[in-house]
């Protein structure tokens, strides 16, 4: 009982300052000596340390001590490493896989512009969304060459086959970009896979 009034007191304390010092009065100090005990810190003894620890102590066996180096073996150890590269598809240019992976056939040259792979030999068909704004982006990344002639091509590629009245392209030409508003990665990358990209 005395343990939930002081309690109780110690909150009064927090919310309504004035309601302490009535309390205080009736309590005959009872109330400030818990105030005080509840925002006191534990002090941690500071001679317990690491240093109290006993010491390792590690003895090598005689057996041990003689080692031979041998590189033969180290052909099975790199097999084990990652690739630092993803391997280049074996396909003949324009091949289809079973995954849906088309081969790339254009070579430079063959286009006044050239979009190339990513690293990953996927299309650089990208697609950033704004939750906020619910905006929606298509960018076309990695071209060299004429970027203007590709963005006149791709226009006349998207108009019948846009979502909207107008269709917003912009060219960045020192990134090599093409960024367009609205959802429109499938028809980007069904437009280089037709170019041979």
């Amino acid at each position: 009982m005395a343990v939930n009034c002081l309690v109780s007191i110690g909150r009064l304390s927090r919310t309504h300052r004035g309601a302490l010092a009535v309390l205080n009065s009736h309590t005959k100090g009872a109330a400030s000596a818990l105030h005080r005990s509840l925002h006191t810190t534990c002090h941690v003894d500071k001679s317990f340390g690491t240093d109290r620890l006993p010491a390792g102590q590690h003895t090598i066996p005689e057996s041990r001590e003689q080692y031979e180096v041998s590189t033969a073996e180290w052909a099975y150890v790199e097999r084990l490493f990652p690739p630092t590269v993803i391997p280049r598809p074996k396909a003949k240019p324009g091949d289809v896989k079973p995954s849906g992976w088309v081969a790339p056939s254009a070579k430079p040259g063959d286009h006044p512009y050239f979009v190339h792979r990513a690293p990953s030999h996927l299309l650089p068909v990208y697609m950033k969304h704004t939750s906020i704004l619910n905006r929606y982006i298509t960018s076309l990344h990695r071209i060299e060459g004429d970027i203007f002639a590709l963005a006149e091509d791709l226009k006349e590629y998207l108009e019948p086959r846009k979502k909207t009245r107008l269709l917003n392209m912009r060219t960045h030409e020192p990134h090599q970009k093409i960024h367009i508003k609205g959802q429109y990665v499938a028809e980007v990358r069904q437009f280089l896979i037709e170019k041979g990209f």
